[in-house]
């Protein structure tokens, strides 16, 4: 027999992970569901997108993405401010906006939900470009949308485990652009309408690519579980609606540009099953085939509280106060100069080897060289 869980009734953590109980909740009306910082990461969002859908949920989609929306064509300009070196905007995209042959992901996932769910289109997606936003523009914007839209929860998705990082490590990935959305999430509270805040990480292990070692990862999973900020995880499996709702997706997007996402080719594979050194064909023209090793904890949706993750991240401290993304560069910049200045930046950190682990409990007996 099936078995029906009524969502009023609290479910245990393992048949239902925290965050999935919190954007199941009843309460729960409309979802800004936007990506962590740059590349493809508000695309992972369509993992969730189905099932948010079931829910009856309302999706406001936000691209926090590396192209620039001013290349965006067919689109129009819902907030502009100044910035340091010109403005900044973000406009909202169509599936009739037409953005560049190489890359302009949002004009094709607008015309991916219109195929996908032609009731509810036309569909769009705010485009912001995260290269030119601080914790206090940013913010200024996503109050704009909670204002419009009366959005209650919000949902920033990571693809990678950058977004994890604290500050202090050896390689960071692209620490400025998730910090501000990591940050800026933190920030927002009851008092803006917001009920429930999620970080999500997806293709953890990805930012190996990206200078962002396992162990610095594995170890910010403990120390933000031990502060009370893990909100649980799930594996993706290949036979899964929502997967086969993103790999869908992805391939409508390539089918429009040129760009590959080393990140989204590498998480379908990873789901698939793909194991150890390889690379999806899509991508071999951007990796060598030792740069990129697949394992299947990128196959998994990780989540955790914004909040506690901000408030262990020195970075978070750092540009949590900038008005401008430069200064949030240049922040960040001196601080880790002073943390290297007194040997405070921690040296490239790795998972134990298996030999290494066997001479531990063997006294180096065991192994022969």
């Amino acid at each position: 027999k099936s078995i029906t869980f009524k969502m009023d009734q609290p479910l245990s953590s393992l048949l239902s992970p925290s965050f999935l109980q919190r954007l199941a909740d009843p309460d729960v009306k409309a979802i800004l569901l936007t990506g962590c910082g740059g590349g493809f990461d508000f695309v992972h969002g369509m993992l969730l997108y189905p099932e948010l859908m079931k829910l009856g949920k309302k999706v406001v989609y936000g691209s926090f993405s590396f192209g620039s929306p001013y290349n965006i064509q067919g689109a129009e300009i819902v907030w502009e401010e100044k910035g340091l070196r010109g403005p900044i905007c973000a406009k909202k995209v169509y599936a009739t906006s037409t953005g560049t042959d190489n890359y302009c992901p949002e004009v094709r996932i607008c015309s991916f939900l219109d195929k996908k769910y032609p009731e509810t289109s036309p569909h769009f997606v705010y485009a912001y470009y995260a290269r030119a936003f601080s914790v206090q523009s940013l913010t200024r914007l996503y109050k704009q949308f909670i204002q419009e839209h009366d959005i209650d929860t919000i949902v920033v998705i990571d693809g990678g485990s950058d977004s994890l990082m604290k500050g202090d490590e050896s390689g960071l990935g692209d620490p400025i652009e998730d910090c501000v959305s990591v940050t800026t999430a933190s920030l927002l509270s009851a008092a803006d309408g917001i009920r429930h805040k999620l970080l999500l990480s997806v293709g953890f292990g990805m930012d190996r690519f990206n200078n962002v070692s396992d162990n610095d990862s594995l170890r910010a999973v403990a120390e933000i579980t031990a502060l009370g900020g893990f909100l649980g995880s799930v594996s993706i499996e290949p036979s899964s609606p929502c997967f086969k709702f993103y790999k869908e997706c992805i391939d409508h997007i390539y089918e429009g540009q040129s760009f590959r996402s080393v990140m989204a080719s590498g998480l379908v594979a990873a789901i698939e099953g793909d194991f150890g050194y390889s690379v999806p064909d899509s991508c071999k023209e951007r990796v060598r085939t030792n740069n990129l090793y697949l394992w299947p904890m990128m196959a998994m949706m990780w989540a955790f509280d914004p909040e506690v993750v901000a408030k262990r991240s020195l970075v978070s401290q750092w540009i949590q106060d900038c008005e401008y993304y430069e200064q949030c560069n240049t922040a960040l910049e001196e601080k880790r100069r002073n943390l290297a200045a007194n040997g405070k930046i921690l040296p490239i950190s790795n998972v134990p080897t298996q030999e290494q682990i066997l001479e531990g409990r063997f006294g180096g007996n065991r192994i022969k060289k």
